[in-house]
């Protein structure tokens, strides 16, 4: 809407503030539909603040319990080392002692002077590896020894035994037990009852 320099009429003139009014009434509706929006936006944004602060707030105290269960799980770990420290100390006087008394008692018996080997081979820190020594000293033993055979013992224990009425078959498979005649075989009961 332009204005003239012109005289207006009262009429022109209402007519005129009128059309101003409704354009000014619709640009202010315009105007708090926006501002509505953007105080919804501006709840929405509060509301994402919150959780974010929420979330780092639970971040910290994780990160500081975790920190915390650190500490606590380093000084443990010292304690056990030092711990374990003083119990090998222990250990090497306890082990050093029974080699003198061994090496005392039986200074020419050879098994007791290739372990003091190994155990000087250890102490000295010799090139050769544990199981180097041990298969150096196994192999300069006079006599090997046979392995170990659980089955042939059992077989030889059987046969052995089974001179005096022992039967490994028949205390394995018992078949039908009688109370009664257990009770007899035992002496417990009287056989003529």
């Amino acid at each position: 809407m332009e204005l003239n320099k012109n005289k207006y009429s009262q009429k022109e003139v209402v007519d005129i503030l009128n059309a101003y009014k409704s354009e000014y009434e619709k640009r202010i509706v315009e105007q708090r539909e926006i501002i509505k929006k953007l105080n919804e936006e501006i709840k929405e944004l509060y509301a994402r603040e919150e959780s974010v602060n929420d979330k780092e707030k639970l971040v910290l105290s994780a990160l500081l319990r975790a920190e915390k269960i650190s500490l606590d799980l380093q000084e443990k770990s010292k304690q056990d080392y030092a711990l374990e420290l003083e119990r090998l100390k222990k250990f090497s006087t306890r082990w050093d002692n029974y080699f003198k008394e061994l090496k005392a008692k039986y200074p020419m018996y050879p098994p007791v002077n290739q372990a003091l080997e190994f155990k000087n081979a250890i102490d000295l820190g010799d090139n050769l590896s544990a199981k180097e020594i041990i298969n150096k000293i196994d192999n300069e033993l006079p006599e090997k020894k046979e392995k170990f055979d659980p089955k042939s013992k059992i077989k030889d224990y059987i046969s052995a035994t089974s001179d005096n009425g022992f039967n490994l078959d028949d205390v394995l498979n018992p078949g039908e037990l009688q109370l009664e005649d257990i009770c007899k075989e035992l002496g417990l009961i009287d056989g003529n009852e």
